[in-house]
């Protein structure tokens, strides 16, 4: 195997470490928080059960009292360019100001393991796809 089939294989395991992760707190009832609709199909394409949201046009203020009120964990997972750092930042600032458990760790890490390839969640299920088949391709 070349150097490079071995480091797409290996970014495609640390892929889905991340997105067990993602998986098992979701089960333990973490609420991931995502910028829109298409992020939320993306992660429901990738086995993600568990409750999915977005600000969809709220204050990002009020956004964050109902999931404070709803959830004793969230994630927040937006996307990895300009806009969805700000996101990120505000949304975890709040819900922190209102005691609630927020992950940014996940979205750091998907981050720094596809941002070469995807800028955004919406992206990842077919992200993870392609992966699979270049390795399947290259292997079989």
């Amino acid at each position: 195997m070349t150097a490079r089939n071995k480091d797409m294989f290996h970014r495609y395991e640390m892929i889905e470490h991340v997105l067990q992760d993602l998986i098992q707190q979701s089960d333990d009832g973490a609420a991931i928080v995502v910028e829109g609709q298409r992020d939320v199909a993306s992660l429901r394409n990738l086995g993600i059960c568990g409750a999915i949201v977005s600000p969809s046009g709220k204050s990002l203020l009020h956004f964050a009292e109902m999931l404070a009120c709803t959830y004793n964990s969230v994630i927040v997972l937006t996307d990895w360019d300009r806009r969805g750092d700000e996101l990120s930042s505000r949304i975890t600032r709040y819900l922190q100001s209102h005691d609630v458990t927020t992950d940014t760790r996940l979205r750091t890490r998907l981050r720094n393991l596809v941002q070469k390839d995807i800028k955004d969640v919406q992206g990842l299920d077919g992200h993870i796809l392609r992966l699979q088949q270049n390795i399947i391709k290259r292997i079989g």
